[in-house]
Parts: structure tokens; sequence; C-alpha cells
């Protein structure tokens, strides 16, 4: 028997009744001390168990697959407890009490923070974990809100806070003859102020910003198009009514136009069009003299298509045209701790070097 082994299967055994004990014979016994397992609520034994998505084995410690007094939840490196919101029982009192057997349990067990995630379904438990459970709000999706609540009472709670950034992206797209692609919006400031704009948007969940720039050219003008390299970025603070409060990362790629035949995503964009670029001593305008057979643009409209040099604006646009230094995009493996996974690599490079 193993050290370990040894001494648990003997207090069993010795638990036993005397007549049961001298009964069992020789080579059953030593098969009964073997096979002792263990009884105790598996959130206390399963913390070595490691998940089956092995990208996920480098964040998460261990698994609990949860007992009548805890539920199934993982472990991360940090002392947290993620709940499996699969497993979160609906009626209400068997949720209190299991949630606070859960609580308990791994407070004993040293956990840190308890991250809580209820689907839509399960809107009637947000006040009993709050109210009585002193959870709070981290973040919500359409389909559920992710709660959270900091266990120890002797040490600041470490906890992260919601995503603080939006990232957006714009699009410098060019064709064959040098020509920009510009757009006016229907609604927002933009559309207020009846300038032409490339297009631009937010970087979804999951989605590279290269991916992102491609698909907003494409919902917006139709137009099929392929990356060449990222320009400038800018940030600002603050955020709109939507995100308020929020930071966001603005960045400008250059893009190559594959197709040329302009179609309007008529519920965001009011017109689009292929401008050449034309110098001038203060200002950078972009001029739309055919408009591939449509009517010129106005004095009025092109003179809201000019950009003052030194604007944050004009800087954006011409680290995408003119540069000469630009930033490359390239995968790169992550490393032996990681076998099979990779990351983007953005490096500023010489143009020419492309």
């Amino acid at each position: 028997f193993s050290d370990s082994a040894f001494p648990m299967a003997w207090r069993r055994l010795t638990a036993l009744p005397r007549m049961s004990l001298r009964a069992l014979p020789a080579v059953s016994l030593g098969v009964n001390i073997v096979n002792v397992k263990r009884v105790a609520c598996s959130s206390a034994n399963k913390e070595d168990e490691k998940p089956a998505d092995k990208q996920a084995d480098y964040w998460i410690s261990g698994v609990s697959q949860g007992c009548n007094k805890t539920l199934p939840c993982t472990f991360d490196l940090y002392g947290g407890v993620m709940v499996d919101p699969a497993t979160v029982p609906a009626e209400q009192d068997a949720f209190r009490t299991i949630l606070a057997s859960s609580l308990d349990e791994w407070m004993k067990r040293g956990k840190q923070g308890v991250w809580l995630r209820l689907d839509i379904s399960a809107a009637a438990l947000v006040p009993i974990a709050i109210s009585e459970f002193g959870f709070e709000y981290h973040h919500a999706e359409r389909d559920y809100v992710m709660m959270t609540k900091w266990l120890p009472s002797n040490c600041p709670n470490t906890l992260p806070h919601n995503a603080s950034h939006t990232i957006g992206v714009g699009a410098l797209v060019t064709n064959s003859e040098g020509k920009i692609l510009l757009a006016r919006e229907k609604s927002g400031p933009a559309a207020r102020s009846k300038v032409w704009k490339i297009p631009t948007g937010l970087v979804d969940a999951g989605e590279d910003l290269h991916e992102a720039a491609l698909r907003e050219v494409k919902e917006e003008t139709g137009i099929d198009a392929t990356f060449e390299y990222c320009g400038a970025f800018t940030m600002s603070h603050g955020g709109n009514l939507a995100h308020a409060n929020k930071s966001n990362l603005f960045f400008v790629v250059k893009c190559k136009a594959l197709t040329t035949e302009i179609q309007l995503c008529e519920s965001e964009i009011a017109d689009a069009r292929w401008f050449s670029k034309v110098s001038a001593s203060d200002v950078a305008v972009f001029h739309c003299p055919t408009a591939f057979g449509k009517q010129k643009v106005s004095a009025e409209e092109e003179w809201l298509t000019r950009m003052e040099k030194g604007s944050i604006w004009y800087e954006l646009n011409q680290s995408a045209l003119d540069a000469e230094a630009v930033v490359s995009m390239k995968s790169l493996p992550w490393g032996r701790s990681r076998p099979g996974v990779s990351r983007l690599f953005f490096c500023p490079v010489r143009r020419s070097a492309l």
C-alpha cells in the first residue's frame, strides 16, 4: 500500500463492527484496502484534474464535477472559481442552499474570487445572488449577466474589472488607379456633418484587426478587398452613449480593392464613391470628377473631403497612404509552453520592404 492510502484505509476498516472485520478473508481484506475510495465532495479532490482542452489548460488549475454541497466549477490559476452555468438550479430555494454551501466550501479551501454567470432564463436568481450573498455585477451580454464575489476579508479585491476599451478600425482602400474609397453615413456624428470618410467600425470579439477592416468595407460598400498593412492609431476616452466611460483605440489599415463596383448598405450608408487625391498647400483634397457615371461631387461636398494638415485625421490617413514606415503583420508561434498556438505580431517596417 502507499503511505497515504494505508492509514485512511485502515481507519475505515477499524470503523467496521469487529465481527465483520474478523469475517473478512485475508485476500479479500487486501483487495478492499486497495480499492477504498474517498467519499468527500468532489470539489475537494478534483483540483488536479486537468481540462480536456489543452489550450484551456494554460489558464486552469483544475475542475470539479460538484456534489450535493458544491456547484460544478472550474478553478483558475489565480485562486478563482468559475461556476458552470449549465448546472445552476432553476428553483430558488435549491439555488440558495447549494450556493451557500458552495461559498462555505470554497472559503475553507482558500479560494478568492467567484464568477457566477446566470443566463437570461435564470434571471429570477439575480436578486438572490446580490441581496442575499453579496454578489456584484461585472458585465452583461444579450443572453446572460456575469456576477462576482470576493471571498477573503483580509485582502483587497483584485478581480479584474470589465473590459475598459473598445477597438475601432478604419480601412483606407485604394483601387488599381490609386483612387480612394470614401463613404457618407446615414446616421451618427459623421452623417450630421455630411462628411465623406473611409469605412469604419468596431472590431468584434474574436475578430482580428484586419478581418474587421475587410468586413466593414464589404458590409458598407460591397467592395471586396485584401489587407496590405497597418498605419497609425489614436486613443480617446469617455466613450459614447452606448459605451459610457470607456476608452477607444482606433486603427487605420491600408487595403487594396479586388473589385470596384459599389453596392451600398442602404440601412447605414447614404453614398460611397471612388475619389482621387489632390495635393494642396494646407489641405488634402479628395476629388471625385466622374464617380463612375454619377453626378460630380458638389463644391460643398468636395470641401467636406478636405482635411487640415496636422489634424489627427489627416495624419491617420497619411500614415496609411504616404508614410515611409508602416506596420506589417505576421503570425508567430507562442512557443513550447503552448504548442499549436500562434498570435499575430505587428511590427514597424519600411513600406518599400513590403
